[in-house]
């Protein structure tokens, strides 16, 4: 089942629920090649997070009709896919990186306000906030918070913050908390600003402590330590209280 929804004059969202089947496919043609007449433009949240199964039928539909919805496609200004499924986020952003002019943000389903709100182009940047400090009252200690996905800018944003209040508050010992993690953009490895800003912060850093995260975050993290002078230690998400007391030891 599909459902479509004007948002506003310039966007659309776009709903799959449970299985995608003919009907819908032909629904979905429809309203590409009346976007088409239109003019095309404009920009488009799909939500895929109940889709369950599409049929074979469908796929034949969409193939048959595949100039009119890559047209369709190509023309749009915002695409914003929400998706708890790894293999369709993956394929958002392939297809993203490969095809120039065809410009996808992925979001989780607890980020849907977060997409609705970069479609109707009422936000600052597509995952901007990710990156908040806390307010520890600790001396000595500044803490952030990681909630959602970071692209190139707000990396840039908050390694350059983390480095502005350690310098202000003249401390040598960081906190980070990492919520509903939903992984990076590649391009902030290309960033130099993110280079050097870690470069600089790990040179002063005397301990590290990572609550919360992907294990594997939390395993690399532990893995650099052997490469820089500051102890790194991580602590599950409920275990704030025992990462600010290592810190503080």
């Amino acid at each position: 089942m599909i459902e479509i929804e004007k948002l506003s004059e310039h966007a659309h969202r776009m709903v799959v629920i449970a299985e995608f089947r003919q009907d819908d496919a032909e629904q979905l043609v429809a309203f590409a090649k009346e976007r088409n007449a239109a003019g095309g433009g404009g920009n488009l949240l799909i939500d895929v997070t109940a889709v369950t199964d599409f049929t074979l039928s469908a796929v034949a539909v969409e193939l048959a009709h595949m100039p009119s919805l890559i047209k369709w496609i190509y023309g749009l200004d915002r695409i914003a896919v929400i998706s708890d499924n790894d293999w369709v986020r993956t394929g958002a952003r392939l297809e993203s990186a490969l095809l120039p002019g065809v410009v996808y943000e992925v979001y989780d389903d607890d980020e849907a306000e977060a997409a609705k709100a970069w479609v109707l182009e009422g936000s600052a940047g597509p995952h901007a906030g990710a990156i908040e400090e806390l307010e520890l009252g600790k001396p000595g200690l500044v803490g952030f918070a990681l909630s959602g996905r970071l692209d190139r800018e707000e990396s840039e944003r908050g390694v350059a913050l983390v480095r502005k209040r350690m310098q202000e508050a003249g401390c040598k010992r960081l906190l980070l908390v990492i919520r509903n993690w939903h992984g990076f953009d590649l391009d902030r490895l290309l960033s130099r600003e993110v280079l050097s800003g870690k470069l600089e912060i790990a040179r002063k850093l005397e301990r590290y402590a990572i609550v919360g995260g992907p294990k594997w975050v939390r395993r690399y993290a532990e893995f650099t330590s052997a490469f820089v002078k500051a102890d790194i230690k991580s602590f599950d998400l409920d275990d704030q209280d025992k990462a600010i007391a290592w810190l503080e030891s």
